[in-house]
């Protein structure tokens, strides 16, 4: 039986509260915008290294505990493009309960309307059209799971995959700016070929691909939303994906254990509320 449980998004968490430095650190105000940390102007932080560290530990632990927080537009848009391809790979109607779908026309020309956490989203039919088609044939939001063995006893890693065909894993991202490399860090790319194959779901993965869509639009002057795919690409070695998940898992069960007293979701420790 597992000792603990990890959703993959989880390490990925864990992993900027590992790498982040202070110059690199955005904060967000009361009016909820966002500011670097970092002032070239001035060439002050505005919080020190050690109040970043100790905001991204919190950050974490607020994820670990599952502990609620006001929806953002950008999340938000994320995840009603995502279900918007979904529907339209496999001509259904939506199946997230958070996701409200239909079709509208917007001074006269049609397009899709989603509605997500309150925020609501116009998207340009024929760019998510050419979307759904690059995912043709593909399985979605396929839910995986397996252990790996750490020093500190058995881990299970779990997640849903948001595309998934032949040998193939895609993870869907949108993003108002992307540079090559953005999801290098990412744990997905390991954690959900390595579950695949653990678990016999597939015999063999060749490769991840986080396709990532620059949205752009959505604004009052251009409230159509389209965007431009940068298809971003790693190739999958089961055996080292296995090292490096092994090694991740192990330091974050350290602190998973440094922290116990703070940690009220036991759920991690695969233990019932």
């Amino acid at each position: 039986m597992p000792k603990y449980r990890f959703y993959a998004t989880l390490l990925d968490r864990f992993q900027t509260y590992l790498d982040t430095q202070a110059e690199d650190y955005f904060y967000q105000d009361e009016e909820g915008k966002w500011h670097k940390n970092y002032s070239e102007t001035e060439d002050t932080l505005h919080f020190s290294q050690e109040e970043v560290d100790a905001l991204l530990k919190q950050e974490l632990l607020d994820a670990i505990n599952r502990v609620s927080h006001e929806p953002s537009e950008a999340a938000s848009k994320g995840t009603a493009f995502n279900e918007v391809i979904d529907c339209l790979i496999h001509n259904r109607n939506s199946e997230n309960g958070s996701v409200k779908i239909c079709k509208t026309e917007f001074y006269g020309v049609n397009a899709i309307k989603s509605i997500c956490d309150g925020f609501e989203f116009l998207f340009d039919i024929p760019f998510c059209k050419s979307v759904a088609e690059y995912f043709k044939g593909s399985l979605s939001q396929v839910f995986t799971s397996a252990t790996i063995d750490t020093k500190f006893g058995e881990v299970e890693l779990y997640g849903y995959i948001d595309e998934l065909r032949e040998n193939k894993v895609y993870d869907l991202k949108t993003t108002s700016r992307y540079e090559f490399g953005k999801y290098a860090k990412y744990w997905q790319r390991h954690a959900y070929p390595y579950t695949l194959i653990e678990s016999g779901m597939c015999t063999e993965i060749n490769s991840f691909e986080f396709t990532a869509y620059a949205l752009k639009g959505g604004t009052s002057r251009t409230p159509l939303i389209t965007g431009v795919q940068y298809p971003e690409v790693y190739q999958y070695n089961h055996e080292q994906s296995k090292v490096l998940l092994k090694e991740i898992c192990e330091r974050f069960c350290e602190f998973l254990e440094d922290n116990r007293s703070l940690i009220t979701n036991k759920k991690i420790f695969n233990e019932e509320e």
